[in-house]
């Protein structure tokens, strides 16, 4: 049962994420049958969720965690609000895209205990993907803002999570650790749900870089849509990767400026393998299609990526006609002797 599938009478005060993306760790690019077996190990005897076009995409079934920790509150008008203790399980996720990247994402939805007393584990596992406040007077935007700032070492640990389901899939080994291109790193996206009125709430949404690595996402929906928050935050953090590890590759071509063989090892795979891959919304719900379309408009996505790709294509042509210019003048030389 996904995590935001809950019974009326339980309303959702948010939802919490987080994706950690970075490149699968193989020579080849995997088709969608070896997909779906790689992620078959997450949960053995589960079905892999599968789609092959527009771009190929397999989601494993959820593995739970269990968590006995707190939430941080914050409002603007206070330093910092009361704690809240949580009970309940984190459900994580692999999802491979286009054969070539893998994302490791976990979610939780908070709601309010009926009780305050802890009750048995078997309760909690009855809710999968879900965490009970036990105490604590929580608001669903102060629980949203609390755990988008820099995190404490005793709240609840969303990283640590994901990086447990990422590194149990990338050792697997169906993979042979051989990645064809370098520097393109591993980028984390922080992502939270608070729950307002359907009324009152025409797709709130805030994207913010943290570092290099990390970014947050906040989103305002009502409870009928909560559901489809994880599959667009996979989406935009493939995308933000995308764009994030073309940027990178493309930084690095200083350090082979006498090396055109290795600018041209390195370009190739990301020309053939990564850029086909850019496709904003396609596996994203319908419900959530617009805020697709506000990011294009700001920051400008594919302005972003129409650039650098046309710039990695350049690069591609001048390092060609440059290394043949130089076989051409090595080969005349040499017939010269």
């Amino acid at each position: 049962m996904p995590a935001t599938d809950l019974d009326s009478d339980e309303p959702v005060l948010s939802v919490l994420g987080q994706i950690q993306t970075c490149l699968l760790p193989s020579r080849q690019v995997l088709d969608a049958p070896a997909s779906v077996e790689l992620l078959s190990a997450m949960k053995f005897g589960r079905p892999v969720v599968s789609r092959e076009r527009p771009v190929s995409l397999a989601i494993s079934p959820d593995r739970l965690e269990g968590v006995d920790c707190s939430l941080a509150q914050y409002r603007a008008d206070r330093a910092e609000g009361k704690r809240v203790h949580v009970i309940g399980t984190v459900a994580s996720r692999m999802v491979v895209i286009g054969g070539r990247i893998l994302q490791s994402s976990s979610q939780t939805t908070v709601i309010r205990a009926r009780r305050s007393d802890r009750r048995l584990w078997a309760h909690y596992l009855s809710k999968p993907g879900t965490i009970e406040a036990v105490s604590g007077a929580a608001s669903g935007g102060s629980l949203v803002d609390g755990y988008l700032r820099p995190p404490a070492e005793d709240l609840l640990d969303l990283t640590s999570i994901c990086g447990r389901m990422s590194n149990l899939t990338r050792v697997d080994f169906r993979l042979d650790q051989r990645v064809p291109i370098r520097r393109t790193g591993t980028t984390r996206l922080r992502w939270a749900v608070e729950v307002g009125e359907p009324s009152k709430c025409p797709l709130s949404f805030s994207f913010r870089l943290d570092d290099d690595t990390t970014r947050s996402v906040r989103i305002i929906l009502p409870q009928q849509h909560i559901a489809a928050a994880q599959r667009f935050c996979e989406d935009l953090a493939t995308h933000d990767w995308l764009l994030t590890a073309v940027g990178r590759v493309a930084e690095s071509f200083r350090a082979f400026e006498t090396q055109p063989d290795a600018v041209l090892d390195e370009l190739s795979p990301v020309l053939d393998e990564l850029v086909p891959l850019w496709m904003p919304g396609a596996h994203a719900s319908p419900l959530l299609r617009p805020i697709w379309e506000g990011l294009e408009f700001d920051p400008g996505f594919s302005r972003q990526w129409t650039a650098r790709v046309g710039q990695l294509r350049d690069r591609m042509t001048t390092t060609t006609l440059k290394a043949l210019q130089h076989s051409k003048a090595r080969h005349a030389g040499s017939g010269g002797l």
